[in-house]
């Protein structure tokens, strides 16, 4: 997707209040130090950010796909500090609507013994020149809410714990391309159990937690389904939890259902779970990728009608 200035109307008009800029930084630096960054695509990201500003909107600048930096930590550790003391300087002027999201969905070889000390470095740098920029700090494991209590932050009141609410995932991502085997029953509807029972792909048979599940989901009534509210509610009470024990703000950063759920059962779970998060006092982004999540529909400019009752009514 090409963002045009009309995106960025669009979500004003619509009542957003920011937008979250996913960058991949990491594809646009140089492989050896000082890692400079890309000034013709740089230009492009600060063209982005003057765009939200324009409109009104605080902006995300969230640090996105650093894949390497997941797979073999220890080989970037350093580049990924470097690359976060450029963009801390050169943006130390911007206003504080713009916030800084240092990693997306840490995962993989990045484990908490090494994810800790690097935010730790990160947020160092940052500092240095913005001693008081908002900072997103995402949990491990993809950023889920299981994982926030792994996390070691400074004392440090505009340093915002973020998770990712994808759960059902079962449901929010059956038919992905990008996931495995045992993600490709679809027709899973939100919430269970089902009119008929669906029937299992082969790859889904092979997973014991997968086949469990979908058996629970063709079986169990509504308030002890796995693909329904106690679900959803159940991650928030991890989110709720954490941010009791440590004072500390909490954020969810992404989540949404794929298209290829019926539309029906995306609006219902975007709306249950928008409604429990504002609930709680957590702000939230919805994550539009202009494909298989898209909630703009680029093609005709105009919101996708499920995602726009779902997150506005």
């Amino acid at each position: 997707m090409t963002l045009s200035e009309g995106h960025f109307e669009a979500m004003a008009r619509a009542g957003l209040d920011h937008v979250r800029l996913p960058v991949r930084f990491s594809a646009h630096a140089a492989v050896v130090a000082p890692f400079e960054l890309e000034p013709t695509f740089m230009a492009r990201v600060e063209w982005a950010l003057e765009q939200a500003k324009k409109q009104g909107l605080a902006a995300i600048l969230d640090f996105h796909h650093y894949n390497e930096l997941m797979e073999a930590p220890l080989a970037h550790l350093d580049r990924f500090v470097e690359i976060w003391k450029q963009l801390a300087e050169r943006y130390q002027t911007e206003p504080e609507t713009i916030a800084f999201e240092l990693l997306n969905e840490p995962c993989k070889e990045l484990t908490p013994v090494l994810l800790n000390p690097l935010m730790a470095q990160a947020i160092s740098v940052v500092r240095a020149t913005n001693p008081t920029r908002p900072v997103i700090v995402d949990s491990y494991a993809w950023a889920a809410a299981e994982g926030l209590h792994q996390l070691t932050l400074p004392d440090d009141p505009n340093v915002i714990a973020s998770f990712h609410m994808y759960q059902p995932i079962l449901f929010t991502h059956q038919g992905a391309h990008w996931m495995g085997p045992e993600y490709q029953t679809r027709g899973i509807v939100y919430p269970g159990p089902p009119a008929q029972p669906i029937e299992p792909v082969v790859g889904a048979e092979s997973v014991a937690w997968v086949k469990n599940w979908l058996k629970d989901y063709n079986s169990l009534p509504a308030p002890q389904n796995p693909c329904g509210g106690s679900a959803i509610v159940r991650q928030f009470e991890l989110a709720t939890a954490y941010e009791k024990q440590t004072g500390r703000r909490v954020y969810m950063g992404e989540f949404g259902a794929i298209d290829v759920a019926d539309a029906a059962s995306r609006e219902r779970f975007l709306k249950f779970t928008r409604r429990e998060a504002e609930r709680r006092g957590f702000g939230w982004a919805y994550w539009d990728d202009g494909a298989g999540f898209r909630g703009w529909d680029v093609r005709n400019g105009s919101w996708v009608p499920e995602i726009q009752r779902g997150l506005f009514e």
